[in-house]
């Protein structure tokens, strides 16, 4: 059961939630609602867009306030409310409802996301619960399952100085969780250095990383001291630790080990006191096997690893990390635009290969081509994503490229169920009697929805062996996981 207080509201306000596993205690203002979220126990909070007494904007300032972290939903009736909203996300407006456009299941779907937090909140520890405010994850944008699990595993680990390390693609927000990771730790108000290895040169990075000694080498002209001795007694986060050359990753280790350095060029040993925290995009334990990185390193640095989601495999978060990333910009004098509803929804159908970075990229673009303006969906798919939208040959060649296998049956009373399973299938033709049942058929969702199904059902008679599945798909392997990443399809094991 879901517990809401609905402010402002009565039954039958918002009908689409009759039936639902949700209990409303209703209130009339302002005054008496932050009475109530103070003394009650509630997952969610819901007002109204006009209300006596006090302003929804001042209501929602006042509400996160009192209790840091607790979901607010607007509902939005009018354009003039809807005109506030950049205002109340910034104030902390978790998310908005509009009647007219939204269904039922997706306001159940919001306040679902504000139970899942609330709970997480209330069995972390006692000492970890300040964090959700004013200090540590108030940064990071996400309610959906993958990111509770992840502030889960930082609460168990943010008072120990266990080696971490981050997995995740391109611009998942690695750097962010690092920093977290800091704030959060008993460190937080100790140094905290981060080092891009890749972005500096392999000849170079060792006298980055522990400094060097006057004359060490040409144009060393006078002691320096490296990123480990600027991190000490605090934290420091190598990124892209799988790109390190082999022969710094030695050095690495027995830094690691003996919790000291040397600069280049020196010969004393100088103690260090600091928490080690990495990331990568690389898949270690391959490179290990390849022997591109150190098994010994490997196993020193993953104690304990956190795999940071896709922004495909969080969709329910991108209404808010779209918000928040809208808020946050500052480009001069630019009118920020409104994204619809459907705009919304666009945005969560995208696969967003470059993730949290190429949403931001996405919002920027926004400002800059629709300044002030309403974003519908059309908008996002023909401006902003800037994707091809194939023609109707292109259409109709793609669902020959499909069905270029089929047998040559005709009528499906035809099928001898003693054959083997390719003849089983429909011959193209038997598609344009699709037409009288339906007036029109989306195709391209219709390919993507028999990919998914039959790579699913691939996936399941194989126990999850991909290797296998291209086989039974005739697909070569590479190009199965390509789609696999494409529809957000996941195995319990490692991919083989």
């Amino acid at each position: 059961m879901i517990n809401v207080l609905y402010v402002g509201g009565k039954e039958m306000s918002i009908p689409q939630l009759s039936g639902m596993n949700v209990h409303l205690d209703y209130v009339q203002n302002g005054m008496i609602a932050l009475s109530a979220v103070q003394t009650g126990d509630f997952d969610a909070v819901i007002i109204e867009d006009q209300l006596p007494l006090m302003l929804p904007s001042r209501l929602i300032k006042e509400l996160v306030s009192a209790i840091p972290g607790i979901p607010v939903i607007g509902v939005v009736r009018g354009n003039e409310r809807k005109k506030e909203l950049l205002d109340d996300f910034r104030l902390g407006l978790f998310s908005y409802f509009e009647p007219e456009k939204h269904s039922g299941d997706e306001l159940f779907a919001m306040l679902n996301s504000a139970k899942r937090f609330q709970d997480f909140k209330k069995d972390a520890p006692r000492t970890a619960q300040r964090h959700f405010s004013g200090i540590g994850f108030e940064k990071i944008v996400g309610v959906s399952e993958q990111m509770l699990k992840i502030y889960h595993l930082m609460c168990q680990i943010k008072s120990k100085d266990v080696t971490t390390v981050l997995y995740g693609e391109s611009g998942t927000g690695k750097n962010l969780m690092a920093r977290t990771l800091h704030l959060i730790s008993l460190r937080r108000d100790r140094p905290n250095i981060a080092v891009n290895c890749p972005a500096i040169p392999s000849d170079l990075l060792e006298s980055e990383l522990f400094g060097h000694e006057k004359g060490a080498f040409t144009g060393a002209v006078e002691r320096k001291d490296g990123k480990f001795l600027a991190a000490n007694s605090g934290s420091i986060f190598l990124d892209e630790i799988g790109d390190m050359p082999l022969p710094l990753q030695a050095k690495l280790l027995r830094a690691i080990e003996s919790r000291s350095i040397q600069r280049v060029g020196g010969a004393d040993d100088i103690k260090i006191d600091l928490r080690l925290i990495c990331a990568t995009h690389r898949d270690l334990e391959k490179k290990v096997e390849s022997g591109e990185f150190r098994a010994d390193l490997f196993f020193r640095i993953n104690v304990l690893p956190i795999n940071v989601p896709s922004l495909a495999e969080r969709r329910t978060d991108i209404p808010a990390l779209q918000e928040k990333l809208l808020s946050n910009l500052n480009l001069e004098e630019l009118v920020k635009p409104v994204f619809t509803p459907d705009a919304i929804t666009a945005l969560t159908k995208h696969n967003w290969p470059g993730n949290v970075r190429e949403l931001k990229n996405v919002i920027e673009r926004a400002c800059i081509i629709f300044p002030g303006k309403e974003i519908t969906s059309s908008n996002v798919y023909e401006n902003l994503l800037r994707l091809k939208v194939p023609s109707v040959a292109e259409e109709q060649d793609a669902l020959w490229e499909m069905t270029s296998d089929l047998s040559g049956i005709t009528n499906l009373d035809e099928i001898d169920h003693g054959n083997s399973a390719e003849d089983y299938l429909p011959h193209p033709k038997n598609y344009k009697n699709w037409f009288s049942f339906y007036d029109e058929i989306d195709l391209r969702r219709h390919l993507q929805d028999v990919e998914i199904v039959l790579i699913e059902e691939a996936l399941e008679k194989t126990n999850n062996k991909v290797a296998l599945a291209a086989d039974k798909l005739k697909l070569r392997r590479t190009t199965l996981i390509e789609k696999m990443k494409k529809y957000s399809i996941n195995v319990n094991q490692s991919i083989s």
